[in-house]
């Protein structure tokens, strides 16, 4: 199914496509980062190498093999559009560089608080800016390992009023003075020591087993100090620098739809949107691992979030859980990940990957996909020949016409929706923004009546007397 899934998303690709130069081998590889600037992050983890590195640096050897590693696996990712990579670096309460702060993550070297004879970092910085791509220190912020791991250990030495015991592992209490002095002397060594483009906080919020003994507005306010003073420190360094972080994937409760108990701002007492309106972060990576109306009316409301950049690259990078794709991890169809993809494009959302080795892996042909999908045109528009609920992969493939492909949403009045003058049909579809058909409505000169629909996103496509669909575009009704 994987060599078939792989030879047919190939050969349709490659039919509508012809005009795309052939892809370089990867000892050739020059920066190929997208003229569109369309974000394309992925995240990179350390922890137990799961991603990198494979090999242990203990000899001038095997330094050259970890190496080799990285580089062969930014190349790999070059080749499928990735232009942002979010590298584990604080891993739990432990480096992956030379820090006076913290000891050695057992990662790189096999043994952890012993060196690797070199920086990984500086090193990774040097290889992902010889590709133009962009590099943040990926931090993990309040967990900090087992509880006599080293990490966790040294630190409740040190700061014994500010680590909790929750099972075995060890925590940073957010509401101690001293949690926001650890993370922003850590922030601060990497702004300082190191040209990144960006420091992109994980768990910067109240893990979800914490016993809460403050009400969730006082919870939402320590968090947001935690960031705030973390931010004034790295901007204070260096302004031009990045702040980033992942939230969880749904902000809150929708109108329409319910995060059933798994929301920032009441679950982890996180606020992510504030930060961005605020300005204590320039990017958002919510993690939204979730499929049909877990995900779309949620990736909507991020965008709506979302402030226009000048540098094209993204306030907002959808986090895509392409590991679900695994049989282990969910066993997604590929065609779940390719909805998902198509509509963060039309939404103006970035895509950010969990993680590398599910890419590299190419499970279920999702690197191949990408290989084309991310060389192709900014909105480039797919049509399923089954039901894509039903775990379907078999796709059909085309390029619409240049007027129809920029019509990114058709205009309407709240009662009347207006159909480019191409779209010759007598009826259309409408549909879910999870491709669920809602209605039909018929179309008189390129008009169709839309009253009784209530607020929302929806798909449009046209439908022919033989029962032949062709997706139109997309629509949005406000009437507030």
């Amino acid at each position: 199914m994987k060599k078939f899934l792989t030879l047919l998303i190939t050969s349709l690709f490659s039919s509508i496509l012809p005009a795309i130069t052939p892809l370089a081998p990867a000892h050739t590889i020059e920066a190929s980062v997208s003229e569109d600037k369309e974000l394309r992050a992925v995240w990179v983890a350390t922890i137990g190498g799961i991603d990198w590195p494979r090999t242990y640096a203990t000899s001038p050897q095997t330094i050259e093999m970890q190496k080799r590693e990285f580089t062969d696996m930014l190349n790999r990712l070059q080749l499928i559009g990735i232009n942002t990579i979010l590298l584990q670096t604080r891993v739990r309460a432990t480096t992956i560089y030379p820090s006076a702060i913290e000891p050695w993550d057992g990662c790189m070297s096999g043994k952890p608080g012993i060196s690797p004879g070199y920086d990984p970092l500086a090193f990774a910085i040097e290889e992902c800016h010889k590709r133009k791509m962009e590099i943040q220190a990926w931090v993990v912020t309040i967990p900090i390992g087992k509880w006599n791991a080293v990490g966790c250990t040294q630190l409740r030495k040190k700061y014994p009023n500010a680590v909790v015991k929750i099972g075995a592992e060890g925590y940073l209490n957010p509401e101690k003075p001293q949690t926001a002095d650890i993370l922003s002397r850590i922030c601060a060594e990497l702004t300082r020591n190191y040209n990144l483009d960006g420091i992109h906080l994980d768990y910067i919020r109240y893990p979800e087993n914490w016993k809460q003994k403050v009400n969730k507005v006082q919870g939402r306010h320590n968090i947001t100090n935690l960031v705030r003073r973390i931010h004034d420190t790295v901007k204070g360094i260096k302004p031009q620098m990045k702040l980033s972080c992942s939230p969880l994937g749904k902000y809150g409760d929708l109108t329409r739809y319910s995060s059933r108990g798994w929301n920032c701002l009441n679950t982890v007492m996180q606020d992510p949107q504030a930060w961005l309106h605020e300005g204590l972060m320039d990017q958002l990576f919510p993690m939204l691992y979730f499929k049909d109306n877990n995900f779309y009316p949620f990736a909507i409301d991020w965008a709506e979030a979302s402030p226009h950049r000048g540098d094209g690259m993204g306030a907002i990078g959808a986090g895509l859980a392409v590991y679900c794709l695994d049989r282990k991890e969910g066993n997604w169809p590929l065609t779940e990940i390719v909805r998902q993809l198509n509509v963060c494009r039309q939404l103006g959302l970035g895509q950010c990957f969990f993680r590398a080795k599910f890419l590299l892996d190419n499970v279920k042909g999702i690197y191949d996909f990408l290989r084309l999908f991310n060389h192709a045109a900014p909105v480039l528009c797919l049509k399923y020949e089954n039901d894509p609920h039903e775990g379907n992969d078999k796709l059909s493939t085309g390029r619409p016409k240049a007027s129809m492909s920029s019509q990114s949403f058709l205009p309407n009045d709240g009662k009347t929706l207006t159909l480019p003058t191409q779209a010759d049909a007598d009826l259309i579809v409408v549909e879910s923004i999870a491709g669920n058909a809602l209605t039909t409505r018929s179309v008189r000169a390129h008009k169709a009546d839309i009253s009784t629909l209530p607020e929302g996103v929806y798909i449009v496509r046209s439908l022919h007397r033989k029962g032949i669909t062709h997706r139109i575009g997309m629509f949005q009704i406000k009437r507030r």
